[in-house]
C-alpha cells in the first residue's frame, strides 16, 4: 500500500500495523488512499484553490479556573490560509487577536477575536471576510488541549526561544518557562511559546511577536510533517483531537491537507504575513487599510503572485 512504500523499514511497517488495526480514521485514510479519495481533485472537487481559517481558541474559566463549557471562548490565534493546489503553494496571513474589526449584526467596532465567543466560529467566518474580502471556504478551530496532543503526537517540535519567558497564570492554567535557545519543546511548552504575552516581572510582547512565533512554530510543523513517519502517524492523532477540532472540513479533506503540506517546496512554497496596522493605538491594533487591501491581493489572488 501506499502508506506502507512511503515509509522505509520495519519500524514504520510495524508502525502501519498498529495504527490499521487500532485507528478507525487511519483504516479510512488508507481506503481513501487506495481510491485516491485524499487527492486535492477528489477531496476539494472543481476547486483548484481554497481559503480555511484557522482558529486557536482560548477556553473561559469559572473564578476557580474551571473551564467554563458553556461559552464559545476567544480566538487566541486567527490566521487565514490561502491554499493553491495548482500552484503548490500556501499563503497564511495572521491576524492579531487585538485587531479593530466590524462584526456583522453587532454596533461599533470590536476585537476580531471576540467574534468567536459572540456567534461561534460561523461569525468569525463572516468577521474576517467583511474585514478581508475574501471568503474563507473552510475554517478549523482548535482548542488548546488538541494543540498539546498534536504536537506531542508528532513527537514535539525543534524552536528557538529568543529569549527567557516565564508567566505564571493559575487562574489560566498557564505556565510558561523557557530558557533562550535553539531546541525540542514538548506539546505544553510550544503552547506556552506561541501563547506567551506578559512577563512575571511585568512588561511582554506585543501581537506583533507573538505572531511571529506562531509562525516560526507553522514552518517547524511543516519541515515536521514531511517525515514520512510522522505523516503516518497523522490519522492516529487525528482520532485522540477530534472532540477538540471544530470544522467543516472531512476526514478525507484533512488527510488530504496533510499531505498536500508535506509537498510543497520550503522557502518559496510558503509565505507568511501579518495584517499591518497603523501603530497608532497600544490597546488596539488598528489595520492600515491601503496596506491590507494590497497584501491581501498580493496573498489572495493568484494572477498577483503568478507574475
Amino acid at each position: 500500500m501506499l502508506l506502507v512504500i512511503l515509509c522505509t523499514g520495519a519500524a514504520c511497517a510495524g508502525l502501519f500495523t498498529y495504527y490499521y488495526t487500532s485507528s478507525q480514521t487511519f483504516h479510512d485514510t488508507v481506503k481513501a488512499v487506495m481510491t485516491h479519495a485524499d487527492t486535492p481533485s477528489q477531496a476539494f472537487p472543481n476547486q483548484n484553490e481554497i481559503n480555511v481559517l484557522l482558529m486557536g481558541r482560548d477556553l473561559d474559566r469559572d473564578p476557580h479556573g474551571r473551564v467554563l463549557h458553556t461559552t464559545r471562548g476567544r480566538t487566541d490565534a486567527i490566521m487565514l490560509a490561502h491554499i493553491d493546489f495548482r500552484n503548490n503553494r500556501v499563503n497564511i496571513l495572521s491576524i492579531p487577536r487585538d485587531t479593530l474589526v466590524r462584526v456583522p449584526g453587532y454596533r461599533g467596532k470590536r476585537r476580531i477575536n471576540s467574534a468567536n465567543a459572540l456567534g461561534g466560529p460561523e461569525l468569525a467566518q463572516d468577521t474576517v471576510a467583511d474585514f478581508l474580502g475574501v471568503t474563507p471556504d473552510y475554517y478549523a478551530l482548535l482548542d488548546f488541549d488538541a494543540f498539546v496532543k498534536t504536537i506531542d503526537g508528532i513527537g514535539g517540535l525543534r524552536l528557538t526561544v529568543d529569549k527567557q519567558l516565564d508567566y505564571d497564570d493559575s487562574w489560566g492554567n498557564l505556565h510558561i518557562h523557557l530558557t533562550p535557545g535553539n531546541q525540542q519543546l514538548n506539546g505544553t511548552q510550544a503552547m506556552g511559546f506561541v501563547r506567551y504575552r506578559h512577563a512575571n516581572g511585568g512588561g511582554g510582547d506585543s501581537d506583533l511577536v507573538r505572531i511571529s512565533r506562531q509562525q516560526e512554530l507553522l514552518a517547524a510543523f511543516k519541515a515536521k510533517m514531511s517525515n514520512p513517519v510522522v505523516l503516518l502517524k497523522f490519522p492516529h492523532i487525528l482520532d485522540k483531537v477530534r472532540g477538540d477540532l471544530q470544522g467543516n472540513l472531512s476526514m478525507n479533506q484533512l488527510v488530504c491537507l496533510a499531505r498536500f503540506l508535506k509537498s510543497v517546496p520550503p522557502g518559496t512554497g510558503v509565505k507568511m504575513a501579518t495584517v499591518p496596522d497603523t501603530g497608532k493605538s497600544r490597546v488596539y491594533v488598528k489595520p492600515d487599510t491601503d496596506a491590507t487591501k494590497e497584501l491581501v491581493d498580493s496573498m489572495f489572488h493568484s494572477a498577483h503572485y503568478l507574475h
